[in-house]
């Protein structure tokens, strides 16, 4: 495989940002920062391996992989051919690496709770519960639909958050657009049925290009799901 189609993949160009950025990495480390398996990880890695733009190396039990940067030149060469043909918009390799990278976090968080998946379905769709543990609403649990969260508005925030639901799978999925303060997101629900009462609640909140609101949005879901748990009990 070419340089140019090896880095065509996203995973791969951040396994390149994240090597670009140490001397030397082992392989338990880069699956840390990926929502994959060891195997996948390692696949994308022969790749890069294979298109030499990454070298590895045993030591003891353990791989540790490095960037071999001089292909990526080529590449840099070569796109420089082409900037003629660009608008002043376009980025160049290193800004479009920075920029996956920017755009890749996601809060995940996972809460469980002593009640059956039905319960946790209904106070996840039912308008009324909803605005018990998160705000008011107008949420109706049909694809397509758009529908607002409020609260009161704060200074240089107007309480507003834009939605549509993008996937309704009862009891076991559900998702919806999360649009508020310049931030374009996605929320999703995973409800799993562990047995003996219990249910796991999964949630990723996906497209946050800010740290500020990561934070915020950690601090927040952690409270409204303590909201959660006394509905659940009513």
């Amino acid at each position: 495989m070419s340089e140019i189609a090896a880095i065509a993949d996203p995973t791969r160009r951040r396994l390149i940002h994240l090597l670009a950025e140490a001397e030397e990495i082992p392989l338990h480390e880069l699956t840390a920062q990926f929502k994959m398996g060891r195997t996948a990880v390692s696949k994308h890695l022969t790749i890069l391996k294979e298109a030499g733009l990454v070298l590895d190396r045993k030591v003891g039990r353990e791989t540790r992989f490095r960037l071999k940067a001089s292909p990526l030149t080529e590449i840099q060469v070569w796109v420089a051919s082409y900037n003629k043909f660009w608008s002043k918009g376009m980025l160049g390799l290193k800004l479009l690496l920075e920029d996956e990278e920017k755009m890749s976090e996601t809060l995940i968080s996972d809460f469980q709770f002593n009640t059956s998946i039905e319960k946790v379905w209904s106070a996840l769709t039912d308008s009324n519960k909803l605005a018990k543990w998160v705000m008011e609403n107008n949420f109706k649990p049909v694809v397509g639909h758009r529908f607002q969260f409020r609260t009161q508005p704060v200074e240089g925030w107007n309480g507003v958050i834009d939605c549509e639901v993008l996937i309704l799978d009862e009891p076991n999925r559900l998702s919806y657009t999360w649009v508020s303060g310049g931030q374009n997101n996605t929320v999703t629900w995973t409800l799993q049925d562990l047995g003996n009462g219990k249910v796991n609640l999964h949630l990723e909140q996906s497209g946050i290009t800010n740290e500020y609101v990561l934070e915020n949005a950690k601090r927040g879901w952690a409270a409204m799901c303590g909201m959660l748990e006394k509905v659940l009990a009513e």
